[in-house]
């Protein structure tokens, strides 16, 4: 069975799904690299997101062949990552590979080195169960591999600027569960204090600046909630789901909902148990509008409150969030237009195709089309 998915083929990769769950950004203009890029399916995506560049690169030359006639718009090579050259690309993309590599730490730090100023890298990670900051010799079906654990991915991103979007598609013979991160280039940070005499400016930089200051996570509390392993009010449980079809919480789209249901009480009460009643930092979004009435009741929980806002929010808006469902349903209908067939008509007009087909020695007439029809000019249906 072939690894990606297609409208004409099943695939080990649920590719469609796994599109979606990547939540990576709008490409129009970018230049786009698929590091592992097996048949090609999402370097399609980015030619047909209107990227400038798409460039793809895999060890297996069965599977750079079959993508560059499957997308002659893009470039591919077969080829190792470590020959990437001195190019550098808007965003990468590396899933389902990082395993293979025997430097892992080595093969990030190669992909941070290519990825342009303000790029992002996009990393799917089977994530080994463990507390240890190690890797863990995992048994596939095929082969033997190390797999990081939660600790040793946090490690190894620690130069980098990350956040974990949860967990990808699930797929058959997945012996661990997989998480995708998105990676940015670290930049230093300016943090201002610069209110007047007596705000609270030197206390507060002493508390902060102290090493064991809790930090409450909005997104972890979340996933404890979806999971059961955190206990809340009923209409807050409600309001905190994952998005259709994936294991992924939409935290926006949860904390307007929680908001705008007058439920915000409820969930400031449980990032203050979270807290334990000490100090902490709330890494949590919240909507503009509702931001008084956390510091509010912060206020008057007791808490003095420090309110910082990033320049980075106001000027250049996150634009990281997941595009409209319909334009990865356009992708797939542009893929059926530009290459499904008519099953019956195919086997119709090619009777040893249809008898290699019975036999099983060819999966599909649209198979063989693919492979070895469409270059032998095949007709497409009965004359």
């Amino acid at each position: 069975m072939a690894y990606q998915s297609f409208p004409w083929q099943q695939g080990d990769s649920r590719s469609f799904e796994k599109l979606v769950g990547l939540y990576l950004p709008a490409l129009r203009g970018k230049t786009f690299l698929d590091v592992g890029c097996n048949t090609g399916y999402f370097c399609g995506w980015a030619a047909f997101q209107g990227a400038a560049k798409v460039r793809g690169i895999d060890a297996s030359p069965v599977f750079v062949s079959q993508a560059v006639e499957l997308f002659p718009e893009c470039s591919f090579a077969c080829m190792s990552w470590d020959d990437l050259g001195p190019e550098k690309f808007d965003v990468i993309l590396c899933i389902s590979a990082l395993h293979y590599a025997k430097d892992q730490q080595k093969l990030i730090a190669l992909l941070m080195d290519r990825l342009a100023p303000g790029g992002l890298l996009v990393l799917e990670i089977g994530i080994a169960p463990g507390e240890e900051d190690a890797f863990v010799e995992v048994q596939r079906s095929i082969d033997t591999r190390l797999f990081p654990t939660r600790k040793k991915v946090a490690s190894m991103l620690v130069p980098y600027v990350s956040k974990e979007l949860g967990q990808s598609i699930r797929q058959g013979g997945d012996p661990l569960p997989r998480f995708i991160y998105h990676v940015t280039h670290a930049r230093p940070y300016a943090v201002t204090f610069l209110d007047g005499h007596y705000a609270g400016k030197t206390s507060t930089i002493a508390a902060l600046l102290r090493p064991e200051i809790r930090r409450v996570s909005g997104d972890v509390i979340y996933s404890k909630i979806v999971t059961g392993a955190l206990a809340v009010s009923d209409p807050l449980r409600e309001k905190v789901t994952y998005v259709p079809g994936t294991t992924h919480i939409d935290s926006v789209i949860v904390t307007r909902n929680i908001c705008e249901q007058g439920l915000l009480p409820d969930l400031l009460a449980v990032f203050q148990g979270a807290a334990e009643g000490k100090d902490f930092i709330l890494d949590h979004f919240i909507p503009l509008a509702y931001r008084p009435d956390v510091h509010a009741i912060l206020h008057a929980s007791g808490y003095f409150v420090v309110d910082a806002s990033l320049f980075e929010a106001a000027h250049q808006p996150w634009t990281r969030k997941r595009l409209p469902f319909k334009q990865y349903e356009a992708y797939t209908r542009c893929l059926e237009q530009r290459y499904a067939i008519n099953e019956a008509d195919y086997l119709a007009a090619n009777p040893d195709v249809a008898i290699a087909v019975a036999e099983g020695r060819m999966p599909s007439g649209q198979y063989h089309y693919m492979h070895f029809g469409k270059k032998e000019k095949r007709k497409l249906r009965p004359a």
